[in-house]
């Protein structure tokens, strides 16, 4: 059951990460409403989090992929839980903050938020290979 608990917190942590960055990329208008700065001066500053978020996303889902010893067989089934997860924060969150009907996503935008859910699971796939422990098949036959 703790395995259990362990995989689907590390899959939610997975789907936030990405939310917060594609949430942030969607609300550009609102963020330059809100601080009153000009739209070129928001693209960078969310460009930044990103970058920053996505390094320190990552530190933390290898130290929690090591910490809680989610073997190699398991870690893969990070690869599909995630999306449920993503799912559900993506159609919850317009009902607490809903996007103007007067602002439209640039089609530019659209491409790089698809290209980030499809690659997404590329990128968890790699910090499971280096997170995760490695086979002890070698270890099991007695050859320490």
């Amino acid at each position: 059951m703790k395995f259990f608990i362990k995989l689907n917190t590390l899959s939610a942590l997975y789907a936030i990460a990405l939310f917060l960055a594609i949430e942030l990329i969607i609300n550009v208008y609102h963020i330059s409403v809100l601080t009153g700065w000009e739209w070129d001066n928001v693209y960078i500053v969310i460009a930044a989090i990103n970058v920053i978020g996505l390094l320190l996303w990552t530190i933390l889902f290898i130290f929690l992929t090591k910490k809680w010893t989610i073997g190699r067989k398991y870690s893969y089934l990070s690869l599909l839980l995630w999306l449920p997860y993503f799912i559900l924060f993506f159609s919850f969150f317009p009902v607490f903050i809903p996007i103007n009907a007067g602002v439209m996503i640039f089609p530019r935008y659209n491409l790089l938020i698809y290209g980030s859910v499809i690659l997404y699971p590329v990128y968890i796939l790699f910090i499971n290979l280096y997170a995760s422990p490695l086979s002890t098949d070698y270890d099991e036959i007695g050859h320490s």
